[in-house]
C-alpha cells in the first residue's frame, strides 16, 4: 500500500503535464473590413463567440492559404490559439491558418 500512493501521485503528475502541453485551437469566421500593411481588420460574423469579445479584430497576415487572395468583403475562416487581446480594435497574435470561405 505504501508503494501504491507514490505511484499514483507520480501518475497523476505525469497526466497533468501531458494535459498542459496540449495545444488549444479556436476557429471563427469574419468579414474583412480593411486590408492594412501586414494585417486584416475583420468583423466576426453574427453568432460567433468572438463577436461577444469585440466587433473588430486585427489579425496578422500569416499562414494564409496560398491559392487564395483575400479582398475586402470576403469572409475568412481564422484558426488561432483562442487568445484575444483586449484592446480596440481587439487583436489576435497567434494564427494557425487563414482561408477564404466566400
Amino acid at each position: 500500500m505504501k508503494k501504491l500512493i507514490p505511484l499514483l501521485l507520480s501518475l497523476a503528475f505525469v497526466l497533468t503535464l501531458i494535459g498542459c502541453t496540449s495545444e488549444d485551437k479556436a476557429a471563427f469566421q469574419a468579414t474583412i473590413l480593411e486590408i492594412q500593411d501586414g494585417y486584416y481588420l475583420v468583423e466576426p460574423v453574427e453568432g460567433s463567440t468572438e463577436l461577444n469579445s469585440a466587433d473588430q479584430i486585427t489579425v496578422p497576415m500569416v499562414n494564409i492559404n496560398p491559392s487564395q487572395e483575400p479582398e475586402v468583403g470576403d469572409t475568412l475562416e481564422i484558426v488561432y490559439d483562442g487568445a484575444i487581446a483586449e484592446s480596440y480594435p481587439a487583436q489576435i497574435n497567434t494564427v494557425y491558418s487563414i482561408s477564404v470561405v466566400e
